[in-house]
């Protein structure tokens, strides 16, 4: 299967300013998905950004870059059109892919072997779509009163005997496999048939605020140290 990956980046943000730029445990935050997508053998990187400063790191890091139309890097620009027009752009071409790996720059923790994993899983699966999820527990309330539980807590389980297909799966975000055709019929990265794909709960990170920034980097710096600097 022909599957391309894209990385759509823009440069503004509202939260934290310049955030794909963003230094975080030695990179900008960009290059660690760049650099996590172009270890899948044989994986074509684009990234797709309006901005000249953010196509210019990506170039330096390894991947394309297809530059987006400043129309679709507005705050209420969907991802969707992104992809769609990366999709175009490469078929007016003749390199029309058979599907699309769509990572979030903002989700930099993966764990080596994630997205090849990803990759194999879907192309076995079958599936239409591929959604990435974090498994949570069962322990889910609804606001009220008053308050309802979704769970029987007269019967609360150890969460290491909670059966996998008793747990809830988050969308986190980070990444998503999808055919083609069906960001060209349905204009959705999920639908048809969708799996999931279950990360690593250490894979769980989202940058939205400086918190989480935070956070992600020591995630990061724990994963890449080498032996000799844990002497």
């Amino acid at each position: 299967m022909n599957t391309v990956c894209v990385i759509p980046v823009r440069g503004g943000s509202k939260g934290i300013p310049r955030k794909n730029l963003l230094p975080i445990a030695g990179k900008p935050l960009v290059v660690w998905t760049i650099e996590q997508a172009l270890a899948v053998p044989g994986l074509r990187v684009i990234v797709s950004t309006e901005d000249a400063e953010i196509a210019a790191v990506s170039r330096g890091a390894g991947a394309e870059v297809i530059d987006r139309p400043v129309e679709l890097a507005q705050d209420t620009t969907a991802s969707e059109p992104v992809i769609e027009h990366v999709i175009a752009t490469l078929t007016e071409r003749g390199e029309r892919p058979d599907a699309v790996m769509f990572l979030q720059a903002t989700s930099p923790v993966r764990l080596p072997g994630t997205l090849a994993r990803a990759l194999a899983e879907f192309e076995a699966s079958g599936a239409d779509s591929m959604v990435a999820v974090v498994a949570e527990t069962p322990f889910l309330w609804n606001l009220g009163h008053p308050a309802t539980a979704d769970y029987d807590f007269t019967r609360r389980p150890r969460r290491q005997d909670i059966a996998p297909d008793a747990m809830k799966y988050r969308e986190n975000g980070s990444l998503y496999v999808t055919r083609t055709e069906i960001y060209e019929t349905v204009h959705n990265r999920l639908g048809g048939h969708i799996e999931l794909f279950v990360l690593d709960e250490v894979e769980a990170s989202d940058i939205d605020t400086p918190a989480d920034r935070d956070r992600a980097e020591s995630v990061l710096r724990r994963l890449t140290v080498g032996p000799r600097d844990q002497e």
